[in-house]
Formats: C-alpha cells, structure tokens, sequence
C-alpha cells in the first residue's frame, strides 16, 4: 500500500522527532568529555552513564595491539565503559591521521592513540584536544606531550639494552649485527636501536651495527630487506628486529636460505607466531612487553580522568620489558607475558 502525502509528512515528522531524541540520549550517555566535577552529587550521576573510550593503535592486525586493547576492554568492563577500536593495517601517519580525526568527530569521551608519529600525528590529535577530549598515550609518543591526559609505554631503550646483552653474550663479544625497524621516527623503535646501539659500543664495542634498514608493516617486506642483507653482508652474525614484523620476516629469509641457526635472530614483541618461532629455534629471543597492562592502565586513567579523580593518574609510565629466550619458554611465570592470538 502507497501512503498518502498527509501519511507521509506525519510519518517524516515523528522520524524527526525520533532521530531528535535519540541524538539527545547519544549525547546524554557519551557524558562529559573533560574531568568532571568529581563531587558527591555527581558521583551517582557519574554511576549511571555511560562512557565510551575510542582506540586507534598503531597499525591493526599486530599482536601487540590485540593485547593492548584486550587488556583495555577487560578493564574498561569492569567499570562500566566500553572501547571503540578503529585503525588502519599500515603503520603509517598518513593513514593513522584521517582514522583519528573521524574518531574525533564521532566525540569519544577519552581518546587512546599509538601514534605512528611524534610529530606528524599532532594535528589529528589536536583536533581531539581541541574539541575537549582527554588524550592518553600507548605503546608510541608525541613530542609534545603539554596536552596529554598520560602517557604509557615500555621501557623501550631498556628493552634495547637487554636484546645487547643477550647478543653480547651469544656472540662472544664479536661480529657483525644488522638492525630491522619499521620506522625511522615512531618513538618506540628509535628507543630501541638506540638501547641496543649504546650497550653494543659501552660492553661490546667489538660487536658493529653493518646497517638499520626500515620496512613495511608487511612480514614479507622485512624478509625481502633480509635477504638483500645477507648477500650484502655475509658475514653478520644476528639480525635484530624493533618489531613483530621484523622478527617474523627475518626468520622466514633465513629458513628459505637454509641458514636458520647461523644466524641469530632477537626480535621485540611476543605475539603467537613471534613464540612459535622461539619454540622452534628459528628466533632465538624475544624482548616482551606487558602489552594488556598498557590497555588496562589507559583504561583505568580514561575512567579516572572522565570521573575527576585526576590525583590517580601518572603522566608518565614505562614498563619494564622481559627476555623470553627458548630455555624458558615453556615456564608458566614466563607465558603470561605471551600476547593474544
């Protein structure tokens, strides 16, 4: 049956009416994007909204980043809220920046990002700020971090510090390394090369870095840097990768070449393939983050910050990394630090 003009004009005013409403409860439930007043009257106010806290990792379909918004939506539950998690495939601020600004727009009450940037990811950031909503920090930094809520990452020049130790170690002291990262600028894989670089020259000045090549977030584009490495250097002796990828890629070059175990591979991260790998010996150790833990303190200063209790929330906070190696792979106090499948 067609509707008459009068049905229809009724029909698109109570639709109006409807979608009017509904847009007042939308902004209702989102609650306030700032601190809150944190006062007795609001605190049962604060009780019965909900808050929403919006994600953007550094790339998606990572281990790491699984982790960490697992752990983020553990605890996010627990208190009522619940987690938006939106991002790109590619490690990359050109493609992080336009998901961070719709994110923005769609007025989370707390913004988690890992910029893919310290600088180039402002602005899109800043579009957030701007509009009054808090800004935490994983995994990646920002240069300037005046604005931030907080901001939670590992200890990752120590995470460098230890992968030289254990190579230090393995190596006797001598040969040549070659260094995989996925960026030249993303705060997390500087540190990490810088740790690694300044322990080699303090404890092992013997042990050189023969090059750092940068690769895609793509496994197959760190094995194709690698295999170009070892025809230009031979003789190196390890490979050490600041990223999951890096890792993965470096072992798939070296079993396609036939030289797994001639060359040490130590990598960062510990997502499943990353601990299958160290299961088989075909990577010889992993520096692990306590991914979750990043997800679940973000989780926890986003609900502090929403509610007012401000006084609870660190501004800066580095976690310390583990070393899994294949003699303690298999201990349950060592598994936990295994990532999400």
């Amino acid at each position: 049956m067609i509707p008459t003009r009068p049905a229809r004009r009724l029909a698109r005013a109570l639709i109006t009416v409807a979608l009017t409403a509904m847009a007042a409860l939308a902004l209702a439930a989102c609650g306030s994007s700032g601190s809150g007043s944190g006062t007795a009257s609001s605190s049962t106010s604060s009780a019965a909204k909900h808050y929403t806290i919006a994600y953007v990792p550094g790339a998606t379909g990572v281990s790491f980043y699984d982790s960490l918004v697992d752990g983020m939506r553990t605890q996010a539950k627990s208190m009522g809220m619940s987690v938006i998690y939106q991002g790109s495939p590619n490690f990359d601020p050109s493609d992080q920046t336009p998901i961070v600004e719709a994110v923005c727009n769609r007025h989370p009450n707390v913004l988690v990002v890992s910029p893919t940037d310290p600088t180039a990811m402002a602005p899109a950031i800043n579009t957030c700020l701007n509009a009054g909503i808090p800004v935490i920090t994983t995994d990646t930094e920002l240069a300037d971090t005046s604005k931030l809520t907080s901001q939670i990452t590992t200890d990752n020049l120590q995470g460098g510090k230890i992968a030289a130790a254990y190579l230090g170690q393995q190596m006797h002291g001598s040969g040549q390394i070659a260094v995989l990262s996925l960026s030249p600028t993303a705060t997390t894989q500087v540190q990490r090369v810088q740790g690694l670089e300044s322990a080699l020259k303090a404890s092992y000045p013997k042990i050189t870095v023969v090059t750092t090549q940068y690769t895609a977030q793509a496994v197959t584009s760190s094995q194709t840097v690698v295999r170009s490495i070892l025809a230009a250097h031979p003789g190196i002796k390890a490979i050490f990768g600041a990223a999951e990828p890096n890792a993965e890629g470096a072992a798939a070059a070296l079993a396609a070449d036939g030289k797994t175990g001639k060359v040490l591979v130590v990598g960062f991260d510990a997502g499943p393939t990353e601990v299958s790998l160290l299961k088989q010996g075909k990577v010889s150790a992993l520096i692990a983050q306590q991914a979750a833990k990043e997800g679940s303190l973000a989780a926890q200063y986003a609900y502090d910050k929403i509610t007012g209790k401000t006084s609870a929330i660190t501004a800066a906070v580095q976690l310390p990394d583990v070393l899994l190696t294949s003699a303690d792979v298999n201990q349950p106090s060592i598994q936990k630090y295994f990532y999400a499948p």
